[in-house]
């Protein structure tokens, strides 16, 4: 075959063909629609806890009850990251189940926390944001922290509104 039969072969099956150019999420989009569980075997419908935007990450926080207890879901453009079980925390403890993707933090802490300091290996520290678990009938709070991309996550810190901390707890 020569080279001019096969480059007009070439280009007759091209033609049918489209280069479409699909532009990657907005990392900053926060995830909408209705919340679908993810893993755990829902027992119920997953209740949205909040949502925000920090260090340029959209995201969107929910709880739902499952066979296994119930299930935390942080849901990001990139992501979702669901754990199970029991997300409350144990008395005398300040931090419940806290998850871990990266920069980003979450979990639940009891109502007596002021703030949770989300802190980096550098030393700096962001405050988590907290929202209340009133609406899925649960006692505490949730909290999602986000550091930039390039920071590594060591610990957390509950702190009380007196200013104490009520726990530090080393991230694994």
């Amino acid at each position: 075959m020569s080279v001019r039969i096969a480059g007009i072969l070439i280009a007759t099956m091209m033609v049918g063909c489209q280069i479409v150019q699909v532009e990657p999420p907005n990392p900053a989009a926060i995830p909408s629609g209705s919340v679908e569980p993810e893993g755990g075997g829902a027992t119920g419908p997953a209740i949205e806890i909040g949502t925000g935007v920090d260090s340029g990450i959209g995201w969107r926080y929910a709880v739902f009850p499952s066979a296994d207890g119930w299930c935390t879901q942080l849901e990001t453009v990139a992501v979702t990251s669901t754990g199970c079980g029991d997300i409350l925390p144990a008395e005398g403890h300040a931090f419940g189940a806290v998850g871990n993707s990266g920069p980003i933090v979450d979990g639940i802490v009891t109502e007596e926390t002021a703030t949770v300091w989300v802190i980096a290996e550098g030393g700096g520290r962001l405050p988590a944001t907290l929202m209340p678990l009133e609406e899925a009938g649960l006692e505490g709070l949730a909290f999602v922290g986000i550091l930039p991309a390039d920071e590594v996550v060591t610990h957390l810190q509950a702190v009380k509104f007196n200013g104490d901390v009520l726990e530090t707890y080393e991230l694994p």
